[in-house]
């Protein structure tokens, strides 16, 4: 059976973020990847200006022209989407999607739906992409999705709804409509929640609050949970599966004190 995942998301060349760190983590899993830039950066642009820039959209579109050419959907089983740098990326995105969808109904979509951080009250405060952005990916990607992995934030944007505990998360995930592994929820003062809310069914792991995290454990939390499913797990073994890999990554980063992410750690 074919392997690839085809992957619709940012190429930091400095900095283990974005699609490299997704790219990486599904090879180390037996994957194929196939990676579509929507940004080139020469490194994280939380570390200052990243140098490069986005893909222009009609260079973008035309390589999924080219994908779509090569077959690209029939023979792939999955799609994972991540960070978009316009509106028009993601209705193209959405259109290749839903031709995969119609060439291979098996296809797995996954669904990263990177737009911002911070207090998680529902408001549009703490976006990092211009909201259109944000918007387009609620109204054009989450309903295709297979599943859905925000941070707190981006789950009570998406939703509306504030994200202040693990009950909130709950609510605001079945309010999706969609599959949410969601991170990042608070669950009191020293520990962080990660929930996988399926249906009527709701797992969850947890996680110690950690000081100077390095940037791209979404990216890294998004391909491993990608990659448990493909391989077959789901519930609790996923969730307890990619929270303890992620958490193995950040610790053994911040004892190298490394400013990325050491992926050779992965367990």
């Amino acid at each position: 059976m074919d392997q690839t995942v085809i992957i619709f998301s940012s190429l930091v060349a400095g900095s283990r973020v974005g699609g490299g760190v997704s790219a990486a983590v599904l090879t180390r899993a037996g994957f194929s990847p196939e990676h579509v830039p929507t940004v080139i950066f020469g490194r994280h642009p939380g570390l200052g200006a990243p140098g490069g820039g986005p893909v222009p959209d009609d260079v973008f579109t035309g390589a999924l022209d080219g994908l779509l050419a090569h077959a690209a959907p029939a023979r792939a089983r999955a799609i994972l989407t991540g960070y978009f740098a316009s509106a028009e990326q993601v209705r193209a995105t959405s259109a290749f999607i839903q031709a995969a969808k119609a060439a291979n109904p098996d296809i797995l979509v996954l669904v990263d739906p990177i737009c911002g951080d911070g207090v998680a009250d529902g408001s549009a405060d703490g976006l990092y992409v211009k909201r259109e952005i944000a918007e387009a990916i609620a109204a054009r990607l989450v309903p295709l999705a297979d599943l859905v992995t925000p941070n707190a934030f981006e789950l009570a944007f998406l939703t509306g709804q504030s994200v202040t505990d693990t009950a909130t998360a709950r609510s605001a995930a079945r309010a999706l409509g969609r599959p949410v592994l969601v991170t990042s929820v608070p669950d009191g003062a020293d520990r962080l929640a990660v929930m996988l809310t399926m249906a009527d069914n709701s797992y969850t792991s947890h996680t110690q609050r950690l000081d100077g995290v390095p940037h791209g454990t979404g990216d890294l939390l998004a391909a491993l949970a990608l990659a448990a499913q493909l391989e077959g797990e789901s519930g609790q073994v996923l969730c307890d599966h990619v929270t303890q890999a992620c958490e193995h990554v950040i610790k053994a980063s911040l004892r190298a004190k490394s400013h990325d992410l050491l992926l050779g750690s992965l367990p």
